[in-house]
């Protein structure tokens, strides 16, 4: 019955006849429970009941091949992860069949650097101290037009060879994505969903040959609200299909989190947004301009606009913490800058903080075996201990020396028990390896 089928002294009827029948107790109320019994007895089937797993046949369900998905043991071990970049340091660069993000701040050069590792891929000359192996390349840009694509391509190859420059034509493609939709992914209601875009790289990738696909940028890239897991965990999914459909690797550059700004050295969440973005990405490379300390090691100080920090602080298949520097190069025939590695200064060693604590925990474990359980470390914590670290700042690095495999943790002896007096709820010592 419809509310205007009734007449207004119906309503107040209706409603004085409610407020008699509440001042009275019921005695057999009817609950939700029996109006669903009653509907059953009287035929009535849930389209609800009949779609939930209580109706699902799992052995006719099962869609997964466990035969599979037994471990393999490799006996005499596996052959190293394949990178498509230089090398950074000890660690190598942009891991293939994987995706990585390459994080700076606005303006600092990141579609500079990009075009030039690009370009020294494609062409297979030597970056630093190391020619990477010839791969086609891809480079889409979001923000830059294909004239100002070119005017970088020229300038990171004005002064090469006319066979390597040649190289780097064959191999190197640039497509500017202005004036286009380039989202790989679409907010749709409260879900993330792909787009199109995807499919048409991996296409192009696939035709072209392309073993390095680099995205710039990841902000327009992704739709939906940066900060949330969702949309992180959207791109991360668009991302891995193309390297999974293309064997490349896949290297998105993004923003760094403005909280960074004016960083002074790269460390874990750098990259804007969630942290879902980080913990998807393989590796993580960041680009900040020249620190103060490394500005006067260097004795840069005069010139330190011209330098920067490469640095990688995840790399989940070889050495994190590595480091270079590059040099921001002005070329008068293009009107732009190139960016190329300082070299051979790119080589030194100028540790960070962080490191500099993993450098001085690791020796002394190594110095005190037997004699290093989590709790006796953490009392040598804070400004005036040995470390000059918190006991946060400890606990991170010790976790990063586990995971790089300079440390390991292993049962306390019983003979290390009584010789330093550990208490009874100290079950482990750190050990250097």
């Amino acid at each position: 019955m419809r509310p205007e089928d009734y007449k207004e002294e119906d309503v107040h009827a209706l409603f004085d006849d409610a407020l008699k029948r509440e001042q009275h107790p019921r005695t057999n109320p009817v609950t939700i429970g029996t109006i669903i019994k009653l509907a059953k007895d009287g035929g009535y089937a849930s389209a609800v009941a009949a779609s939930t797993p209580r109706g699902i046949d799992f052995q006719e369900a099962l869609s997964f091949d466990l035969d599979a998905a037994v471990p393999v043991w490799h006996a005499t071990g596996m052959v190293p992860r394949e990178f498509a970049g230089p090398k950074l340091g000890k660690a190598h660069l942009f891991p293939v069949n994987a995706y990585s993000l390459l994080v700076a701040l606005g303006g600092v050069g990141k579609t500079t650097a990009i075009v030039g590792l690009g370009t020294h891929i494609a062409a297979g000359r030597l970056w630093g101290s190391e020619a990477p192996r010839r791969r086609k390349v891809i480079i889409f840009s979001v923000e830059e037009s294909k004239e100002e694509l070119d005017r970088k391509f020229g300038a990171a190859v004005c002064d090469w060879s006319d066979g390597e420059r040649d190289a780097a034509i064959e191999n190197l493609r640039i497509i500017s994505l202005v004036g286009t939709d380039p989202r790989l992914t679409h907010a749709e209601g409260r879900s993330i969903i792909g787009t199109t875009i995807a499919p048409q790289i991996i296409a192009a990738a696939q035709k072209f040959g392309a073993e390095v696909i680099f995205l710039d940028h990841l902000q327009g890239f992704a739709d939906g609200d940066l900060n949330s897991s969702d949309t992180a965990t959207a791109l991360a999914r668009e991302a891995n299909v193309i390297a999974h459909s293309t064997g490349a690797a896949v290297v998105i550059a993004a923003h760094t989190n403005k909280t960074k700004i004016g960083a002074q050295e790269v460390d874990n969440g750098f990259t804007t947004g969630s942290l879902a973005f980080e913990n998807a990405a393989r590796q993580v490379v960041g680009i900040i301009p020249l620190p103060d300390a490394d500005a006067k090691t260097l004795g840069l100080e005069a010139v330190r606009r011209d330098f920067m920090l490469m640095a990688m602080p995840k790399n989940s298949y070889g050495p994190s913490g590595e480091k270079a520097y590059l040099r921001k190069v002005y070329v008068p025939d293009f009107h732009t800058v190139k960016v190329e590695p300082l070299y051979p200064l790119g080589r030194m060693a100028v540790p960070s903080a962080s490191e500099r604590l993993k450098q001085a925990l690791g020796d002394f474990i190594k110095a005190n075996p037997g004699q290093c359980s989590k709790n006796a470390i953490e009392k040598q914590a804070g400004k005036k201990g040995p470390f000059r670290a918190s006991k946060a700042e400890v606990r991170a690095a010790l976790g990063q020396l586990v995971g790089e495999g300079v440390l390991s943790v292993r049962p306390i002896t019983k003979e290390e028990r009584n010789a330093h007096g550990y208490p009874h709820q100290t079950k482990e010592v750190y050990e250097h390896v």
